[in-house]
């Protein structure tokens, strides 16, 4: 993905406010061109005839999805809800730590003439009393 993206809390593709926030800052080095459309755009996602996966022995890959909310499906027909925010321009980010439990990300557009503006931002909070003591997932590590 070339582009710039930020999920909301997820885990397993559900939406959860104890998981993570995903950040893709996807848009440098690409020497392709932007990505400005995504595979969920309608008329965007690619026939799967036309997608040989040459780790499949080049076979096809029918369906992208096993689980989740576009499960046996090549794509996703709408932006997921895990997806908190994404944009096709070229920019940079900053992450803060304020304290041991909060941190601000920002992510600037370079082509923005006033730099001090944010294109998107969020404070990540890190709540262990709230998180850690119904998780399961922890344990697994």
């Amino acid at each position: 993905m070339h582009a710039y993206e930020r999920s909301n809390r997820v885990f397993n593709y559900t939406l959860d406010a104890c998981g993570p926030v995903y950040i893709s800052v996807g848009d440098g080095g690409n020497r392709e061109k932007m990505a400005t459309a995504h595979a969920d755009d309608p008329g965007h996602c690619p026939d799967p005839a036309s997608t040989p996966d040459p780790f499949m022995g080049g076979r096809l890959c029918a369906a992208n999805f096993t689980t989740g909310p576009a499960a046996g499906r090549f794509c996703w027909d709408q932006q997921p809800d895990y997806s908190a925010y994404r944009e096709s321009s070229f920019g940079h980010g900053v992450l803060e730590v304020k304290n041991d439990t909060h941190a601000l990300w920002q992510w600037h557009r370079n082509q923005d003439l006033n730099a001090d503006v944010a294109a998107d931002e969020v404070y990540i909070v890190r709540e262990p009393y709230k998180c850690l003591a119904k998780s399961t997932r922890l344990l697994a590590y």
